[in-house]
């Protein structure tokens, strides 16, 4: 008897497991928007009550109420042009390329600038970047603004042992105790048979021959005890498992997949959850899975958000 449930599995007659070898798969997939309207009328609350806190000529836009244009400079991008005429032992100047500033970041800007209603020329002429940078350096750093930057990403090629780490060790979690994960189930979902081969055996082809022919083991076990139990079920009650049945079927064989079973999940965090989680994670005393993702979701985190974390250590 063949079950219905194996055609989410189309290699259940001879199941295979799949190494991964490559790195972690980080994808950003949101972040927050600021909403222009909300903004202005913020603004208009500042200038009834502290007119001198807004700029003269009035506002019409986000931008109106910051001493800059939303463009920064992109850190480490420089292209050298020769000064043209005079001295000749002159030094060329180093222009930096710009970039357009996100809403993220802008929004940790309005954040700070909100608590002392330091709008356009009443604060410091200072770029997005100068500003963050003022807030959170310094003796006594005011990082509560950076958990208004919400982001959201897609993780996959990670093994369930690492996603368990990120809780237990509560780092790159958002501020409340839970985070805000959704990962992939095994208690309804037919795991793919993904395995993550720990970096640590890379390099020792004896070792990631042995893991690959555990894992193969590991995960033909897990597709013949599930079909052990439908089958069981079926003869029970003449018909295919569904809905919580079929859910207590899966629960009780997830259990037996090895750890380093790979996992995918949507993860929304924010700026200082994750500086946090490079403090702690991006270091080689760190677990070796875990300090790879880390590096990789820092290098992704740091293209598209550097103004957030300003004055870390690349």
């Amino acid at each position: 008897m063949s079950p219905t449930w194996a055609s989410e599995n189309p290699s259940a007659s001879v199941p295979q497991a799949t190494i991964i070898t490559d790195g972690p798969i980080v994808v950003p997939l949101a972040e927050m928007g600021l909403i222009h309207e909300g903004v202005l009328e913020m603004a208009r609350w500042v200038e009834r009550y502290r007119p001198q806190c807004v700029p003269e000529g009035g506002f019409n836009s986000v931008l109106d109420l910051l001493p800059h244009d939303g463009f920064d400079a992109v850190p480490g991008d420089f292209v050298e042009v020769a000064i043209s005429g005079g001295d000749s032992d002159a030094p060329a100047r180093r222009f930096t390329r710009q970039r357009k500033v996100t809403d993220n970041e802008l929004l940790c800007e309005l954040a700070g600038r909100k608590c002392y209603d330091s709008f356009a020329d009443a604060g410091a002429k200072r770029t997005n970047g100068e500003y963050l940078r003022s807030m959170w350096e310094g003796r006594i750093p005011h990082r509560s603004t950076g958990y208004h930057a919400k982001m959201t990403f897609f993780f996959a090629h990670i093994s369930r042992r690492v996603s368990h780490e990120l809780i237990r060790n509560y780092v790159g979690s958002d501020r409340d105790e839970e985070g805000s994960p959704s990962q992939e189930s095994t208690r309804f979902t037919h795991h793919p048979g993904t395995y993550i081969a720990h970096p640590y055996v890379l390099d020792k082809p004896h070792e990631l021959e042995m893991f690959r022919t555990t894992a193969r083991t590991n995960y033909k076990q897990y597709v013949e005890t599930i079909e052990r139990k439908v089958e069981a079920y079926h003869a029970g009650t003449g018909r295919s498992p569904t809905g919580l049945d079929k859910k207590r079927i899966y629960e009780s064989s997830a259990g037996d997949l090895l750890m380093s079973c790979g996992t995918s999940f949507i993860w929304t965090t924010n700026s200082m959850a994750l500086t946090k989680f490079f403090h702690e994670r991006d270091d080689d005393a760190a677990d070796m899975e875990m300090s790879r993702f880390a590096r990789e979701v820092k290098r992704v985190a740091f293209e598209r958000w550097p103004n957030l974390f300003v004055g870390f250590q690349r």
